[in-house]
């Protein structure tokens, strides 16, 4: 391995990788490797080799790992076919035993030339029996050599609930050969999110706090409540006392400002966008001076609207995340992809553990009630948080049915569960060579732990994130620059904060214009909530 990387791979034949530019320039954003267009046999100076042959089994290199793709990827959608990975060591922890659908299989399954799995080769995944990845002391084989990329499309679209067949061998066998000079990521973290409920009273709707609390404190999950600002001007004492009682399995977060629709995507202009951004962190500030209960600077906007105008806003004064399905949410929905983007098109959007929208961290989020259990795999092997929604009629059977969901999220892998802005404080990812630690942020404020030996610190943005140049870095307090080494102490833990320049005062900010008709259907909605219990007993 050439030292601290990047990883040299051979592409052979040759022509295979000149008809992938976009795929094989996506995989070199994403992982330490380089890759060389090679002939059959000139392997010299390479540290694995990719072998792309639809015609016949090639001869696997001796003293290199390998892996042969043997038939290529249709472009063309069909029938789902099953895709079941293995339980062994072999393979990463969170893709041991998943089902992973695919819906180009169909095609490569019916044509020659397969997969054979030898006497002493490991079937690694299987499609209704048939191997479609194998490997042996040789090195590996799979079925499916990924198509190229289209001009818009993701490198994350290649590794979704409907499509991981082709992509996933070739990035396991990737992040195996880099696996010592790549970034680390935080450990696996998950949390369970809710939107709307208020502290109005001991319970909202279906969700009962006390019992939530209790069942969630002792199954070892984390429950954050999205909470509305125009709902913090009263907190019932038992409510608060509930939530205190939780030890910390409970917190909340910001969900909109007044909850008036999709009142976070109408923002037309940025001032508008501040004024509304600035009101909600007074509102939920001043309830949690009232109430002693802290309210995380974690926006969840109400139906998934969020301008570009609002996420700058939010950025500006001071929120630290945003919580979304998608990663560009004031864009229209794409048909076949959740995953629609703007110009110029960044490969990698959804790729990391965190990403950045418009300067603020964004940390995708997943339905409770319709998860899929593949994607739910697919992020966790990308090292992304595990954060599940849904509303309160989610526990209409009550917090046992949140168990289910927990403990899918624990096979995975070790698991902590926390709050979204412990979440957020969390994103970052490290690389340490020697005395020095590299750290790369994926958020605006986090708490590092120093391994012992290590004297100097480098702190970097990737980048998608935010523009270096606009950014202000400090170090426990001490202004330092964007990529400059810095002196630390062995066995420190440090407070890194990334912080805008036109960062605004909310105090300063003038509230937006009353709207009585956004408060009149709060109410009503709080209300259709609350009685949605009686109704359901009454039924």
């Amino acid at each position: 391995m050439n030292g601290a990387g990047p990883v040299a791979v051979g592409v052979t034949p040759a022509e295979q990788l000149q008809r992938r530019p976009l795929l094989f320039a996506a995989l070199e954003a994403a992982l330490p490797v380089r890759f060389e267009g090679r002939a059959p046999g000139e392997l010299r100076g390479l540290d694995a080799v990719l072998m792309l042959s639809e015609t016949a089994e090639p001869t696997p290199p001796s003293g290199i790992p390998s892996l042969w793709l043997a038939t290529a990827e249709s472009q063309a959608e069909g029938e789902a076919m099953p895709n079941a990975l293995a339980d062994m060591r072999k393979l990463d922890q969170r893709l041991r035993g998943a089902s992973l659908p695919d819906n180009r299989l169909g095609t490569a399954l019916g044509e020659a030339p397969k997969i054979a799995a030898g006497e002493n080769a490991t079937v690694l995944a299987a499609s209704s029996g048939t191997p479609t990845w194998v490997c042996d002391r040789d090195g590996e084989r799979a079925l499916l050599i990924p198509a190229e990329l289209g001009a818009r499309e993701a490198l994350r679209e290649r590794l979704c609930d409907r499509r991981s067949a082709a992509l996933l061998p070739l990035l396991h066998f990737l992040r195996e050969q880099t696996d010592s000079i790549r970034w680390r990521p935080a450990a696996a973290r998950a949390s369970l999110l809710f939107d709307d409920p208020n502290l109005h009273w001991p319970s909202y709707g279906f969700v009962k706090l006390a019992d939530l609390g209790e069942h969630a404190r002792s199954h070892g999950y984390h429950v954050a409540l999205a909470t509305v600002p125009l709902d913090a001007w009263f907190a019932h004492p038992a409510a608060l006392r509930a939530l205190k009682a939780s030890a910390g399995a409970i917190s909340l977060l910001v969900h909109g400002n007044d909850h008036d629709g999709a009142e976070l995507g109408r923002q037309e202009s940025e001032p508008e966008a501040i004024a509304l951004a600035a009101q909600a962190l007074r509102r939920v500030e001043a309830f949690g001076r009232r109430t002693g209960v802290a309210v995380d600077r974690v926006m969840v906007p109400p139906h998934e609207a969020c301008s570009r105008g609002t996420a700058r806003a939010l950025r500006r004064c001071g929120f630290e995340a945003i919580s979304m399905t998608r990663p560009c949410p004031w864009l229209e929905w794409e048909p076949h992809s959740w995953l629609a983007r703007p110009e110029p098109v960044d490969p990698l959007v959804a790729w990391d553990p965190a990403a950045f929208v418009e300067g603020l961290p964004l940390l995708l989020r997943h339905p409770l009630a319709q998860r899929s259990s593949a994607e739910l795999a697919l992020r966790a092997f990308l090292d992304q948080p595990l954060i599940l929604y849904g509303h309160h009629d989610d526990l209409l059977d009550g917090p046992e049915a949140l168990l289910g969901a927990v403990e899918e999220v624990n096979r995975l892998a070790p698991t902590r569960w926390c709050s979204l802005s412990e979440i957020a404080a969390t994103s970052f990812e490290t690389r340490t060579q020697g005395s020095h630690l590299a750290v790369r942020l994926l958020t605006r404020k986090a708490r590092i732990d120093v391994p012992s030996g290590v004297t100097q610190l480098t702190v970097q943005t990737p980048a998608s994130g935010p523009d270096p140049e606009q950014q202000l870095l400090s170090i426990d307090g001490e202004g330092a620059g964007l990529g400059e080494p810095v002196p630390i102490e062995p066995g420190s833990s440090i407070e890194v904060t990334l912080s805008p320049p036109d960062a605004i005062d909310v105090d300063s900010v003038p509230s937006p214009r009353r709207r009585p008709l956004a408060v009149a259907r709060r109410l009503a909605s709080e209300g259709r909530d609350r009685l949605q219990p009686l109704a359901s007993r009454a039924r």
